[in-house]
């Protein structure tokens, strides 16, 4: 009788946990901190959003060393400045695992953060016996730093800030790392905007007719600007056949993208890149080049590979079956509309929005009305099927008293009336701004709205707005800083 591929995997799992699943022993350890970081899963976009984790150990005096394919060799050990590189095959076998084991010595730390580690990566840790392993992966017991529950509604930055700040680091910059370009290039030889169709799978890809809408509602939208498409060795040739259907004289594939360098030189160089969710986005936002980023949605599920709050960069959501996804790990990256997409470009290449500034503002945290946990449980659900950045608020408001007035005449989003009460007789607009949120004493700033009920009697006093968030700890906090566009709101006096 045959047995099943995921039958004989939990098979090992179990069998290999019985052998080699041990807990740490804590060893005195002798001259720098050694961390040791598995990235032979040969994703470029993670190693871009884990790229500050190098630089911020080396202010610790660690040494680290990045196991990793040769493709990703030259850019841990070049630009993200690694102590070591040492090469491994995708996903290596038990052979090549115990020959890695040899060469890397005495292990304190080891950094993997999967959300399930393979049966003989539990035999490596086995072999390197570290004091620390960092996972997602909490049911194993080689696992003492269990990261899974206790970070599952942060993003990958932040959760290698916390594994940071675990070592001993007081203040973490999660500015990314991005490859410098082999060569420099002039003016002419970049388009104004590049487009980036292609993903690591197709599923997570734009469908070829869905690319040609695409680029010609942009070459149509920007006749005067060029438009580039971005494209790896791989997915070349599609490029060229996009090219040619696409039939805008302003539209031409780039031929010469070879390394992430190269796509640096270029992304660094463009007025904005349109691209969906892989390592392009990451490259943009590390390089602030402006962004509008197609990513799926995923309903209430938290997505820990968006892209940070800027004023640079807006998400466009493609609708998902998640029913269809959980069941086939297939995305549809298709399902968005491209007119929010030229929206999104127009906002972001507006003439002023090169002098559209950040205001901060000093706020006090004030007690509310107490109804907003009962109102809002009814309201965020209609608002986020056409707002689903949403989707993760807790159902309760901050409210806030500001050091000044603020009154909100470009919201980022305006929805048609509501009828959110219980009878369906009252209708209600509700406008949302994206601000930054820097809670008193804390280095981080959380992405967060105000949300502005115009049945609100808070519309009456400009100074006091309410803002929802994801859920956050507020124990002891009174203050705090809100960061947000000089655009969104109109002029007022102190």
């Amino acid at each position: 009788m045959l047995i099943p591929q995921k039958t004989r995997k939990a098979i090992a799992r179990f069998l290999i946990r019985c052998l080699a699943d041990r807990r740490p022993v804590s060893l005195a350890s002798h001259g720098p901190l050694h961390i040791v970081v598995p990235r032979w899963d040969a994703k470029l976009g993670d190693a871009i959003v884990s790229s500050f984790f190098f630089r911020e150990a080396r202010k610790l005096n660690a040494m680290v060393t990045v196991l990793t394919v040769a493709e990703l060799a030259p850019l841990h050990a070049q630009s993200f400045g690694v102590d070591r590189v040492i090469v491994t095959d995708a996903n290596p076998g038990t052979a090549q695992l115990f020959k890695v084991a040899r060469q890397l010595g005495r292990v304190d730390v080891v950094v993997h953060l999967v959300g399930r580690i393979q049966p003989v990566e539990i035999l490596f840790l086995r072999l390197l016996r570290p004091a620390r392993v960092y996972s997602f992966d909490d049911g194993l017991r080689c696992v003492n730093r269990k990261f899974g529950a206790t970070t599952a509604a942060l993003s990958f930055p932040e959760r290698f800030e916390r594994v940071l700040m675990d070592l001993g680091a007081s203040e973490v910059e999660r500015k990314y790392i991005v490859p410098h370009p082999p060569r420099i290039y002039g003016a002419s030889d970049i388009p104004q905007i590049l487009v980036n169709p292609y993903a690591s799978r197709p599923d997570k890809s734009l469908a070829f007719t869905k690319a040609v809408l695409l680029l010609r509602a942009v070459a149509d939208a920007y006749p005067d600007k060029s438009v580039g498409i971005l494209c790896s060795p791989s997915s070349r040739t599609d490029a060229n056949h996009l090219e040619a259907e696409v039939t805008r004289e302003n539209v031409r594939a780039l031929q010469d993208l070879a390394t992430p360098g190269d796509a640096a030189g270029y992304i660094s160089h463009a007025q904005v890149v349109v691209s969906v969710d892989t390592a392009i986005v990451h490259m943009a936002v590390g390089l602030e080049t402006r962004l509008v980023a197609i990513y799926p949605d995923m309903g209430t599920e938290h997505n820990p590979w968006l892209p940070p709050a800027s004023a640079r960069t807006l998400v466009v959501y493609s609708h998902q079956d998640i029913h269809h996804y959980h069941r086939t790990g297939q995305k549809d990256m298709n399902s968005f509309k491209v007119e929010e997409v030229i929206a999104g470009l127009d906002k972001l290449l507006a003439p002023n929005s090169d002098h559209d500034q950040l205001l901060s503002l000093q706020a006090r945290i004030v007690p509310g009305l107490g109804v907003a946990s009962e109102t809002l449980a009814r309201q965020l659900p209609l608002i986020s099927t056409v707002f689903p950045e949403i989707k993760g608020c807790h159902p309760g408001t901050i409210n806030l008293e500001l050091a000044r007035p603020l009154i909100v005449t470009n919201p980022d989003h305006r929805t048609a009336p509501l009828a959110w009460t219980p009878s369906g007789r009252t209708n209600e607009v509700f406008d949302l701004v994206r601000i930054g949120l820097e809670l008193d004493h804390k280095e981080q700033i959380v992405p967060a709205w105000l949300y502005i009920a115009h049945a609100s009697p808070h519309r009456r006093t400009p100074t006091i707005h309410e803002v929802i968030a994801e859920p956050l700890d507020l124990a002891d906090v009174a203050s705090c800083r809100v960061h947000l566009h000089a655009s969104a709101v109109a002029p007022t006096e102190s």
